[in-house]
């Protein structure tokens, strides 16, 4: 091997560890965005805090995002590949008749809300706000995301129900399945149940689909 080859390997094999440490720094910031934004929204949140509280520092922030805004944006993306990610239903599910499809569906979509309450906190200060963020959350993830489930559904929905219903019992479903872990403290302080709780989370499957199916 000649020394320029030599040189050459030495220095890939210094950039590996660096560009690993880089992606899990901006890993950390996401996952503490995705916090912070959470509790206290767009306009409260600050960098210097979610720098503070990722172990880093405001350079490093704008290195990786360049701003609070596209730091937001891109927290939300993650927000919405997690969702993706996790709600994906298997060759076996979409093979299923529709009912039955949608129970399996609705069962990931509990465990999702379960896991991930961060979620309907960031939408419920985004949706009261309204705005040029909302727009672009509704444009990029909302109603393709609404237009894969209701392409889901189809076969398990009356043949007679209207576009108006259809849209309200799609919202019933989002909060019936996300506002016990969004209020999850206050189902704590009054009645000292762990929501979370891989017992509270079965129970909850069970009502939403008795809720919402006759079998």
């Amino acid at each position: 091997m000649t020394a320029d080859k030599t040189q050459k390997k030495k220095a890939g094999k210094r950039r590996e560890p660096v560009q690993a440490r880089s992606t899990e720094t901006r890993a950390k910031i996401l996952d503490v965005a995705y916090n912070v934004f959470a509790e206290k929204g767009y306009d409260t949140a600050n960098t210097r805090d979610i720098a503070a509280a990722a172990g880093v520092t405001h350079t490093t922030i704008r290195y990786h995002f360049g701003s609070k805004d596209e730091l937001w944006r891109e927290t939300v993306r993650q927000m919405f590949a997690r969702t993706r990610a996790e709600l994906e239903l298997s060759e076996e599910d979409l093979n299923q008749p529709a009912e039955e499809r949608m129970k399996r569906y609705l069962r990931k979509y509990v465990y999702y809300c379960a896991r991930n309450s961060n979620h309907a906190r960031i939408m419920i200060a985004e949706s009261v706000r309204g705005g040029e963020r909302l727009n672009w959350i509704a444009t990029n993830f909302i109603r393709p995301g609404h237009e894969s489930i209701l392409s889901l559904a189809k076969g398990a929905l009356a043949d007679d129900i209207d576009e108006t219903a259809v849209i309200s019992l799609l919202y019933s479903v989002v909060g019936m399945c996300h506002l016990p872990f969004v209020l999850s403290k206050e189902v704590k302080a009054l009645y000292d149940i762990d929501i979370a709780s891989k017992e509270a989370i079965e129970t909850h499957i069970e009502t939403v689909i008795r809720l919402l199916f006759k079998n």
